[in-house]
């Protein structure tokens, strides 16, 4: 059950950021074997003078940054979550993000760091 939280600019039409979202969560079902029904999602329009990336870090050339924020249990290795850093990327540049302009990060949280609601039943 990862929590996502979508960052773009307010410039970015409604449209394309619900079509970000589902980008998103298809590479997350893709890259980590999850459900796609398993979605929870925050999408923050920013004015573009508040999203701030070094423009050319590790050699990149960013433009129009998009930051995607997972928050997950602690439960794939790292080439799970590389594959789905990949998916989630790939997804994102079918919609016209470059790859320099995403940016992804995931914190990892125990499953006793979670309350899913449904008064607090699990399974």
């Amino acid at each position: 059950m990862p929590l996502v939280t979508i960052e773009v600019a307010d410039t970015v039409p409604v449209e394309k950021r619900l079509a970000y979202a589902e980008a998103v969560n298809a590479g997350l079902a893709d890259g980590l074997g999850m459900d796609a029904e398993d979605r929870f999602q925050v999408i923050h329009p920013l004015p573009a003078g508040h999203i701030i990336a070094d423009p050319n870090y590790l050699g990149g050339e960013r433009r129009d940054v998009v930051y995607v924020r997972v928050q997950m249990v602690r439960m794939y290795d790292a080439e799970t979550k590389a594959r789905m850093f990949e998916s989630v990327a790939r997804r994102l540049e079918a919609l016209g993000v470059r790859p320099d302009d995403v940016f992804i990060a995931v914190n990892e949280v125990t499953l006793e760091d979670w309350y899913p609601g449904a008064r607090g039943k699990r399974g």
